[in-house]
């Protein structure tokens, strides 16, 4: 079996959009090296700063380097029956794969990653990069960042790494077809295996312990792995990979309790890379109250636990341009929306007012009366449940299966409260009217 240990200079960190600037490439038996190829390429594009301080590889030097195109036959002859290896495989293999396919050429290899072949012999390592791998077995690297210095020292760490986890370990990782060369470079093959696969919310955390992304799934380990593939060529997709460095999770028992849990987890940390939570946060709540006259009423004020709101808003300006709006539309009386006017006499009657104003809200609330949501728990003896109390989400929890449910107020112990927002808001109003497989409980 031949080995094509090959590493590659770019102009950048993603295949769409960026070129090879160097490539090398050594075919090896799993014994010796049998062949070297090695050649600077003139991308088309000029070079960036930071990547010819990093590579020493600058627009002179590549100006009268050939092109991909003059020198893909060659390339593709030495790959094309070979299993391709690289540190960190996916990356060469994007770009690689990106010019080959662009000249027409199908390459369609099976991938060795030298960073997981080296999990796998030395176990326990603070760090799997090549540089820290070069270290810590005393391999030389004569040209660091450069495609053969890179190379030679990848051979190096191949045979060592064989020579420690011996060749079924190889041929095993080969024969499984990559299942797992699709995980970025910090997460072991056994830390995405003992995902779950059941409903939760799961993270993802940098190097610094902070979450970066947070999400919800009904199949937790299913959901993680459609993150990492396919994710060659997006520039925003490999730097996400790259900045993994551990998956956590959290069970919920149902998907009610999933979405509520996801979104006040993102608003509480708020990850860089959850894009779809980028709008800012609601900081001010319209609310109802009676005034001393019995007049139902519109109110903004910052967004509380202790108020449950008709509707959440980024600043009070758009809370008011809002009120103002639903008051025009109905035809209600602008005083009693919180809006000045000259007198408070003619006020229309209370009882017209009140039953025009609670009819108009009811379509913002999230439900009517007091229930409760309730499924299996996260584990066998428990039970998970939701709880809405005059109308208001409180918030979910879990208690023992023994309890005997006979009001409201006996979840109270158990309850983990959830922040007001427009998203659990809707999630809510989302399951009152499809309850999906959870049990719906009014008192």
């Amino acid at each position: 079996m031949l080995f094509a240990i090959t590493d590659i200079e770019t102009t950048g960190s993603y295949a769409s959009g960026n070129s090879i600037t160097e490539i090398a490439i050594c075919l090896h038996d799993g014994h010796n090296v049998l062949h070297s190829f090695s050649s600077l390429v003139n991308p088309g594009i000029p070079v960036p700063r930071f990547i010819s301080t990093l590579t020493g590889i600058t627009d002179e030097m590549l100006r009268d380097a050939p092109a991909f195109s003059e020198i893909a036959c060659e390339v593709y002859r030495l790959l094309s029956d070979a299993v391709f290896v690289a540190h960190n495989v996916n990356f060469d293999h994007s770009f690689i794969k990106a010019e080959l396919e662009t000249l027409g050429y199908r390459w369609r290899p099976k991938k060795l990653c030298t960073a997981r072949f080296a999990r796998k012999a030395f176990p326990g390592l603070r760090s799997y990069g090549l540089a820290h791998l070069c270290r810590e077995l005393n391999i030389v690297n004569r040209s660091p960042h450069r495609a053969l210095g890179d190379t030679l020292a990848t051979v190096e760490l191949f045979e060592r790494s064989l020579q420690t986890a011996g060749e079924e370990m190889l041929m095993q990782m080969i024969s499984q077809r990559n299942s797992d060369a699709f995980l970025p470079n910090h997460i072991s093959e056994d830390e995405y295996h003992s995902l779950p696969e059941k409903v939760g919310v799961y993270y993802f955390y940098d190097n610094r312990g902070k979450p970066i992304y947070i999400g919800k799934a009904v199949n937790i380990k299913k959901r993680v792995h459609s993150h990492f593939r396919d994710a060659q060529g997006n520039k925003r997709l490999q730097d996400f990979l790259r900045e993994i460095h551990r998956i956590d999770f959290h069970l919920t028992g149902n998907e009610l309790i999933a979405l509520l849990m996801e979104d006040a987890e993102i608003r509480k940390y708020w990850p860089r890379y959850n894009s779809a939570q980028k709008k800012k946060a609601n900081k001010f709540s319209v609310f109802e109250y009676i005034d001393q006259r019995g007049y139902l009423r519109l109110g903004i004020n910052k967004v509380s636990t202790s108020i449950s709101p008709v509707k959440t808003f980024t600043s009070i300006h758009i809370a008011q341009r809002w009120v103002k709006k639903l008051g025009e539309e109905n035809s209600i009386d602008m005083r009693l929306l919180g809006f000045p006017g000259t007198s408070d006499d003619m006020l229309p009657a209370k009882e017209v007012h009140n039953e025009l104003l609670a009819n108009v809200l009811s379509s913002y609330k999230t439900g009517a009366g007091n229930f409760i949501f309730y499924s299996t728990g996260r584990k066998e003896g428990e039970y998970a449940f939701v709880l809405v109390k005059e109308g208001e989400l409180r918030g979910f929890g879990y208690i023992p299966g023994e309890v005997q449910i006979s009001s409201p107020d006996i979840l109270e112990n158990w309850l983990q409260r959830v922040p007001p927002s427009e998203t659990n808001t809707s999630v809510m109003r989302s399951f009152i009217e499809n309850p999906r497989n959870l049990r719906l409980i009014k008192f």
